[in-house]
């Protein structure tokens, strides 16, 4: 995929959580233009992960989730080696399309010279660039029209 300068936006930092009202988990992208990308019903197994990444995760958090029990997002940021190797095949995580409402994530990987790319769902590629210490972009126009929709439902709001 070759990607177009003005076509995305890079993601700057993320943040998950869940909110405390609804209980929903959440993955807000920080972009280098100073607008987000908020990605709804994110796996708490993720948000999670990129919390413990952050180190950003209380004791009793980690309990009342994962029941005292490691995940898969443990073990890969837990074993280096691990990380190092996924960071060998990562080129660069791309938030490109949407199927309804649901978002699509592209991962570049590049084995030996040949460049192969996987469809993903956007957080678990998030968390995978996260690990490696690799770019995320997400497409323009997706932030463009998530932002009409968030738009929209405030103008709703106010009748």
């Amino acid at each position: 995929m070759i990607m177009a300068e003005d076509e995305y936006v890079k993601v700057d930092r993320v943040d998950a959580f869940i909110y405390p009202i609804d209980g929903l988990p959440v993955m807000v992208c920080y972009l280098e233009d100073g607008r987000e990308f908020n990605l709804f019903y994110v796996p708490v197994e993720i948000v999670m992960a990129i919390n413990k990444l952050k180190k950003q995760v209380s004791s009793e958090e980690e309990n009342i989730f994962t029941n005292n029990r490691e995940t898969i997002y443990d073990i890969l940021s837990f074993i280096p080696e691990v990380a190092d190797e996924i960071s060998r095949h990562i080129n660069k995580v791309t938030i490109d399309d949407i199927s309804g409402s649901i978002y699509i994530a592209t991962i570049e990987l590049k084995f030996d010279g040949v460049i192969i790319q996987k469809r993903m769902i956007p957080s678990h590629a998030i968390f995978l660039a996260t690990i490696s210490n690799k770019p995320v972009f997400v497409k323009r126009d997706l932030v463009d029209d998530q932002e009409k929709e968030r738009r929209k439902g405030g103008e709703e709001e106010k009748k």
